[in-house]
């Protein structure tokens, strides 16, 4: 399990491996798995996310 802070807090991961995506408005980490859809907002506001792995 790893803790990851961002600018809106901090989430718990089982994974080790590094977020795929981030909201531009609240910051909150995203991973692939999270979507089941190739059209995906922030879960938590609704916010666009951006490609952190680029």
């Amino acid at each position: 399990m790893q803790i990851i802070p961002y600018a809106g807090g901090i989430t718990f991961v089982d994974g080790e491996d590094k977020p795929d995506y981030q909201c531009n408005s609240c910051n909150k980490p995203f991973w692939k798995d999270n979507f089941d859809s190739v059209f995906i907002v922030c879960e938590h506001c609704g916010g666009e996310l951006k490609d952190v792995n680029r």
